[in-house]
């Protein structure tokens, strides 16, 4: 069978990097039985170099040990404490030099930074995780395109692409006809300082692969075509500009120039450690800095690697490091193993006798499988050593048939894959009732596939898993300067020779800048507002009341019971006692009669139950519901789900789920029922409080906030896959503090909101409806999710949406639109330690001007724990033309306002609240009468609350 003799190209970098630590001996049992006794080796399984193979091996017991519970030395400290990640290894890191001399073939670049625009608050000075590039290339760098692809005689699946693991080759393979500072980024584009070809002109190259021969060629044809020289005086002249006022970050010529540094920067470390194709992170595995989460039986392990990426920050050019933690599969795992910690099952327990009455169970796990990439061990070292990637599965495991060809005779004959490796192979599966890995090479049994190097898990990480994997990846302010200074020690800039060669250099210590620390808003209650600012970021309701508050006048309450653990009645009228007492200690009026009350089965019709107490409580209080209120043990997706579908699409009341645990418990039970309060309060239309701003007091002026959510790659595999969700939310009120949503389905994946401008001008209506025919006179749109190299099609999309709505209402709305970016890696860290907090955080109102005064990072909250992440706020379009501190001041105050908390928050609400909308609109997905998915949309008795918190 010729499929299962060739096998696709794997992604790895270099042949070092192809190395495999030894089987593990958790996954011996699942590999087939061979029907000799000839050795392992024999079959391909290759042995590594000695050292290499003891060193992998201490470091794979040393993990393993931990999970069985034995002593992990280091490794506890590490995950406790957030301890420094070269604790307990061996790893010896390079001095790094006080002063970095500038290389003959570059010249220093000295920049003044502009002064801050803002004025308000107190002028500090903070150290950022970025390194400034010290100096740039005075000779000339010559920028080549490179083209590669599969000639006719080696395609083996009829396609001229080149895989990764043929590109690498290839480069490598080039060594002897390239200049050795020769940098490729991995797709299309190579630099040098020297000049191949004269420029213009092309040249093209056959290159033999390893295991080429006559008769079966390997081969790959190279193209490099010379296309002159980088523009580095257009980088210059940029970094001068952005240094006095504003630039265009999409100038080609600067664009250019950044993908290089990158890919000078990116060579070393992407050839040590483990990384995608043109990915800014790199990490390995060595004690210390990687943890197996035991919640999923070890199948999935948690790495801590580095962060590095050229950009244009502060004015500077510079290089920003910073610690990754990121989920993988665990190295060398059997397929089997993975399928069955997806499953839910012990390891203990026996496969199967558990498929006998879960078979679905276990192929609903399987399919996760779908997409990763394994290694084999059967064939020889060569294709051993390659990855193979899983498109789909084949249910009908080891009696599936195929069309096997005799290569002397031609003649083809029919077999079953069990048959086909009992003769091939001499190995007889012993799970052949599993499905089949299916890949573009031929199907392969689980028990023959193991999990590859370096392979990231990119479903979303469930329950424990997702707690250990905070803990591991959290660190306080001051530790993670520490790691961050030992990530630069291990990029070790300062020894390279290709930076060097170009020209470059890099300072070996953190960025400082001037920065300012706004004072904190106080947000305004109907009753017992502070008289000083909650300079921490945080406060409490003792002694509050609402500034708005609602009225409950009809309200039910249904307990989902759980077996034993199961509330008794008497213990539930007390409940919903101290609830109506609760409330209105917050100025939240309830009526003077106790909820009605129902008990739900939580396997039964949930629809029908949550009906059923709707239409008790309508007769008990002779008036539609206000809220409805559900007491459950613990999560439970399925019901909560179906909770908000109903109450939020069909009946339009308000609901609120409470953990039994939690709502009971005398302890923190005052707490806990301020935290529902809040909650309630603006489900049913009330304020909490608002944040005083002059500006809006001048001018009508509406908040919106944008946001787009996207289905899972779990998601995705379901038939029908869901679509995208958008969600914008506005304001409505002159304080711009109470917030209408909507929602709306698109294509998966899509980013940019399709009907914008839709979506906007229902907003418009509904600000109008609320102030008797009045439109705002300002938008400020508060868009998230949009990365750099989007920008540009924002603008010409989502904004152009945005002012047509805006001209059609011929009312000439100024709109300001700023893109918010939270997805990035640049943190602060305070030079003062009386300017932090106790671990090591800048405090809230922090803010540093980006590049001009449209572009800051502002940190608006304290950390309970870990490092603040910054929030960045940049200005696209403003035809309200707001000074410095106005734009600050309105950014800083919205993070005081987030209706259900006593405390600032990280991001403005009005982005807060969009993707919270978006994410409410999964759960209000129904099946059609075709099968396919819809949208409802929220019942309109809801328009004007905020049903979504």
């Amino acid at each position: 069978m010729s499929g299962y003799d060739g096998y696709p190209q794997g992604r790895r970098g270099s042949r070092d990097d192809r190395e495999r630590s030894p089987p593990r001996r958790d996954s011996r049992d699942y590999r087939g039985e061979r029907s000799d006794s000839r050795s392992a080796s024999q079959y391909g399984q290759r042995d590594d170099p000695q050292n290499q193979r003891v060193e992998r091996r201490f470091h794979r017991d040393e993990i393993r040990g931990q999970s069985h519970g034995q002593e992990r030395g280091h490794f506890r400290d590490d995950r406790g404490s957030g301890s420094s990640s070269s604790q307990g290894s061996s790893e010896k890191l390079p001095e790094l030099p006080l002063d970095v001399p500038v290389p003959k073939s570059g010249r220093e670049i000295n920049l003044k930074r502009a002064e801050p625009q803002g004025t308000a608050g107190t002028a500090i000075v903070v150290a950022i995780n970025h390194y400034v590039i010290k100096s740039l290339p005075v000779i000339k760098i010559y920028q080549y395109d490179v083209r590669m692809h599969v000639p006719v005689s080696s395609q083996r699946r009829g396609s001229e692409k080149v895989s990764d693991m043929q590109q690498a080759k290839a480069i490598l393979s080039m060594q002897s006809i390239i200049p050795k500072d020769f940098v490729f980024d991995g797709v299309s584009t190579g630099w040098s300082t020297e000049a191949m070809i004269a420029v213009g002109e092309h040249r093209m190259t056959v290159i033999d692969l390893p295991g080429h021969k006559q008769d079966r060629p390997n081969q790959v044809e190279v193209a490099i075509r010379n296309r002159g020289t980088l523009n580095v005086r257009g980088l210059v002249d940029f970094l001068m500009a952005v240094s006095t006022e504003s630039a265009s970050t999409s100038n080609s010529a600067v664009q250019e120039c950044l993908k290089a540094l990158n890919a000078v920067y990116r060579q070393d470390p992407a050839s040590r450690y483990i990384t995608r194709p043109k990915g800014t992170t790199y990490f390995l595995r060595k004690l210390g800095l990687v943890l197996p989460l035991q919640s999923t039986g070890g199948v999935l392990e948690a790495l801590r690697g580095i962060h590095q990426a050229v950009s244009i920050t502060c004015g500077k050019l510079t290089l920003n490091v910073d610690v990754a933690t990121s989920a993988f599969y665990a190295e060398d795992m059997c397929m089997i193993d993975v399928a069955k910690a997806f499953a839910g099952i012990s390891p203990r327990q026996d496969l199967l006798e558990f498929l006998r009455g879960n078979r679905n169970a276990f192929l609903q796990a399987c399919e996760r499988l779908i997409g990763i990439f394994f290694n084999v061990k059967h064939l020889n070292e060569v294709k051993n050593s390659r990855k193979i990637r899983a498109q789909r599965l084949n249910v009908q495991g080891a009696r599936a048939t195929f069309k096997q060809t005799n290569r002397e005779t031609g003649d083809s004959v029919g077999t079953t894959v069990a048959d086909y490796f009992r003769s091939r192979y001499s190995i007889s599966l012993r799970y052949g009732d599993l499905p089949l890995l299916v890949s573009r090479d031929g199907m392969f049994p689980m028990e023959l596939c193991f999990t590859a190097r370096g392979e990231r898990y990119k479903e979303v990480l469930q329950g424990k898993e997702t707690a250990d994997f905070i803990k591991f990846a959290t660190s306080p302010a001051f530790v993670r300067a520490q790691q961050i200074a030992e990530n630069v020690r291990r990029l070790r800039w300062h020894e390279l020779d290709t930076p060097s060669s170009f020209g470059l250099s890099v300072e070996t210590k953190m960025m400082e800048v001037e920065a300012r620390l706004l004072p904190c808003p106080i947000p305004m209650y109907g009753a017992g507002t502070e008289r000083n600012p909650p300079s921490t970021g945080s406060w409490n309701l003792r002694g509050k009341q609402f500034l708005a508050p609602a009225r409950i006048s009809s309200w039910g309450l249904m307990y989902f019971a759980a077996g034993r653990e199961a509330i008794d009645d008497t213990r539930l009228q007390a409940f919903m006692r101290s609830i109506m007492q609760a409330f209105p200690t917050n100025g939240l009026t309830t009526t003077r009669q106790l909820p009605a009350f129902l008990r739900g089965n939580p396997s039964g019709g949930i629809s029908e139950i949550i009906k059923n107490l709707y239409g008790k409580t309508g007769d008990a209080f002779q008036k539609k519901p206000d809220l409805l209120m559900f007491l459950l043990h613990g999560p439970n997706t399925w019901i909560y789900k179906i909770i908000k579908n109903v109450c939020e699409c069909e009946l339009g009341v308000a609901s609120q789920v409470m953990d039994v645990n939690k709502a009971m418990s005398p302890r923190g039970q005052l707490q806990y029922f301020g935290n529902i309060a809040l909650k309630v309060n603006v489900k049913l239309g009330g304020t909490n409080s608002i944040v005083p701003e002059p500006v809006f007091d001048r001018r009508r002026y509406m908040m919106i906030g944008g946001d787009s959510s996207h289905p899972s790659p779990a998601q995705r595999r379901q038939i029908p896959a869901p679509p995208s969700w958008t969600a914008l939310c506005g304001t409505y009120d002159s304080a711009c503090s109470s917030y209408t949503g909507v929602a709306s389905a698109q294509e998966a994946g899509v980013e940019l909101i399709s009907n914008l401008k839709v979506l906007v001008k229902e907003l418009l209506d509904r600000y109008a409806k609320k102030n008797k025919g009045l439109l705002p006179e300002s938008i400020i749109y508060w868009r998230d999710g949009i990365g750099e190299s989007e920008v540009e099609a924002f603008i010409n999309s989502e904004v152009t949406e945005l002012r047509d709505a805006c001209q059609e209402t011929e009312q000439n709305i100024q709109i300001t639109v700023v893109n918010v970016v939270k997805r990035h890696h640049t943190r602060m860290f305070p030079t003062d330690r009386s300017r932090g907090d106790r671990l090591g955080n800048v405090l809230p109102g922090t803010v540093v001007e980006a590049s001009s005064r449209n572009d800051i990072f502002l940190v608006s909250q304290s950390a309970l724990q870990g490092t603040c992440r910054p929030t960045r706020y940049s200005i696209v379009v403003d035809d309200n033309k707001l000074s410095p501190d106005q734009f600050q001041r309105i950014t800083h105050g919205l993070t005081f306002g987030y209706a259900r908390a006593t405390r600032s928050v990280s991001v403005v609400p009005p982005v807060f609240y969009a993707d919270q909308i978006a994410e409410r609109a999964r759960l209000h997905m129904r099946e059609g009468e075709d099968g396919n998915q819809y949208l409802m949309d929220a019942h309109g008795d809801l328009t004007y609350t905020m049903y979504w918190q």
